[in-house]
């Protein structure tokens, strides 16, 4: 994977990079095409069906040390297909090497769509979903009526992918005596421990004229993707995020060991 710098006086914080997707490492390849093998190859089939053909294998990126609303924006306004937080004091040399879900972004990037790529320390304290909707709202994919429930279903995932995700916390913590303070207490400890803060959540946006797919991922330990419910009980303490999400979207799929959820909303 090679990565072209230039240098921006203007805006130091936001550093440009052209990333070539024939350069990732194979394993790293299957691992992340399996979790978006339908969202990329649907954009695949409509590029070859409309006659746009293939682009070169080359992506606009932006990197940055560290990520907030601001400084997002700005770099949504620039249109790069990656934006990537690198983390304080991270290596910027190795950063693209690390086995983020960017490469199947980087497979068609004249298709549209863009992703995003944040450390959970930043991602815990940003309103993803609102940054989010607001670009796909900018960019004309959707529409100002239907972006509520893009919206909440979105927040449900980054919730998800954080909280059980990357925080590795248990909604069964709060059905015991004192959970919710237990959780609490769990919940801060986690974002004060500097190796669990630099775990990534991955938003990868990409759409045609049937559909918007969204794909959260994040680096933790998974779960069985049998046990994500259809429907719950009154009474159930998890679970209830998935059934509200199938709700909302038109589809929903779970890959990855749990690590990766797409949403699919029909245009």
């Amino acid at each position: 994977m090679d990565a072209a710098h230039h240098d921006s006086p203007a805006e130091p914080a936001l550093r440009g990079f052209s990333l070539l997707r024939d350069r990732v490492p194979t394993d790293m390849a299957a691992r992340v095409a399996s979790r978006f093998a339908g969202t990329v190859q649907d954009q695949r089939d409509d590029a070859v069906a409309t006659g746009r053909g293939l682009p070169e294998r080359a992506v606009e990126t932006l990197l940055m040390e560290r990520a907030d609303r601001d400084r997002l924006r700005a770099a949504f306004d620039r249109s790069p297909f990656l934006t990537v937080e690198l983390g304080e004091g991270a290596d910027e040399a190795a950063a693209p090497l690390d086995d983020w879900s960017g490469a199947p972004a980087a497979d068609d990037p004249g298709l549209p769509g863009f992703y995003l790529s944040l450390t959970t320390g930043t991602a815990y304290g940003l309103q993803c979903p609102v940054l989010v909707c607001d670009e796909l709202v900018r960019r004309g994919v959707l529409e100002p009526q239907r972006r509520s429930n893009v919206e909440l279903c979105l927040h449900e995932a980054v919730a998800n992918a954080i909280v059980h995700g990357n925080l590795g916390l248990s909604s069964a913590v709060k059905g015991e005596p004192g959970g919710y303070r237990r959780f609490s207490e769990m919940m801060r400890d986690r974002l004060g421990d500097p190796a669990v803060t630099r775990r990534r959540l991955d938003i990868f946006c990409r759409w045609n004229g049937r559909c918007i797919a969204i794909a959260v991922v994040d680096q933790g330990g998974g779960f069985d993707t049998a046990l994500a419910p259809a429907t719950t009980g009154n009474k159930a303490r998890s679970g209830r995020g998935f059934v509200f999400m199938r709700t909302l979207a038109s589809r929903v799929t779970v890959t990855d060991g749990g690590r990766c959820t797409v949403l699919q909303f029909d245009r």
